[in-house]
């Protein structure tokens, strides 16, 4: 169709295809009910022709999308291999746990040398400020 003001061709608008618009005059103007219908049609065609070159066909990223979370759920199946889902732990749960972990640390037999070197070095540097105030 041609524009009624300059004799450009009209092209569908692309956020709203019931408008043609003329680039020339920079008007628009609403599309007869058939051109609507053939210009949806027009966009259906290049939409499925239009190919890109990075992106592979929907199998096959389905396909590659399922090994991907099946791996996953293996990464996180606990036990036989059978992926389960975790339940949150309830905050008493938690509070236990910290405690055992704390009570697993305290029966570790650890050297005491260095506590009491770290003692003795600070009780000779605060002797230490104490003389030289006294001086």
């Amino acid at each position: 169709m041609k524009c009624p003001i300059c004799g450009q061709e009209l092209r569908p608008g692309k956020k709203d295809p019931n408008y043609l618009l003329c680039y020339n005059c920079k008007k628009k103007f609403k599309v007869p009910q058939k051109k609507v219908q053939s210009a949806k049609k027009e966009d259906d065609e290049t939409q499925e022709e239009q190919k890109y070159s990075n992106i592979p066909p929907k199998h096959v990223r389905q396909k590659r999308e399922d090994e991907m979370r099946k791996a996953y759920d293996e990464m996180l199946a606990v036990g036989d291999g059978k992926s389960k889902k975790k339940k949150p732990k309830r905050k008493e749960e938690i509070e236990e746990d910290f405690i055992d972990d704390l009570d697993d640390e305290e029966d570790e037999k650890m050297s005491k040398a260095p506590i009491i070197i770290l003692a003795l070095a600070i009780v000779v540097v605060a002797g230490l400020i104490v003389f030289m105030r006294m001086r």
